[in-house]
């Protein structure tokens, strides 16, 4: 979802330009506050901040002004089935380039990242909730449940069952 704000307040301009993105394939809703928000109607994407996070939770992703855009897109869909395509075209670089650049900036690629950030939160919901290992994994953005085990295991050299399990051992 993104929000555009309207400095011309007639009605007439907002209608049009409600009309042309709409007609663009756009969903379009107006705010209370008078911002009008836009989303890809056969994307679903986030591409601004929807505060998801509370504010206590700190971020994985380095502090890099050139990748904020990057990351933040990242953060709002890792629950999505995105790869590096999406990701480029949400910061309008072309995907040999962001790779680049995110390699470059960070020593890991755009791939990388996404998973970090699908580990990071499964391993808060293990933690944090009573769903199944399954269902934590469709929840953050794998459609494969093998494919979510493996990365897991990579990530803590256990499976996610049984680190949910020495992780409440070590709290109690």
């Amino acid at each position: 979802m993104s929000n555009i704000l309207l400095i011309d307040e007639h009605p007439e301009t907002k209608n049009l330009l409600m009309k042309c993105l709409e007609t663009a394939g756009f969903e379009v809703s107006v705010t209370e506050n008078g911002l009008v928000n836009v989303q890809l109607a056969h994307q679903k994407l986030s591409t601004t901040t929807e505060s998801k996070k509370s504010s206590t939770q700190k971020s994985i992703f380095p502090s890099i002004p050139r990748l904020s855009e990057v990351f933040e897109f990242i953060d709002l869909n890792y629950h999505q089935n995105i790869r590096l395509k999406e990701v480029a075209q949400a910061v309008g670089y072309s995907s040999a380039y962001l790779t680049d650049l995110v390699r470059r900036l960070t020593g890991k690629t755009v791939n990388n990242w996404i998973i970090e950030r699908r580990i990071m939160e499964a391993s808060t919901l293990l933690l944090e909730t009573n769903y199944s290992v399954e269902e934590i994994g469709l929840k953050v953005g794998y459609q494969n449940i093998n494919h979510f085990y493996c990365q897991f295991r990579d990530y803590y050299q256990n499976t996610p069952r049984a680190w949910r399990e020495s992780q409440r051992r070590h709290v109690l």
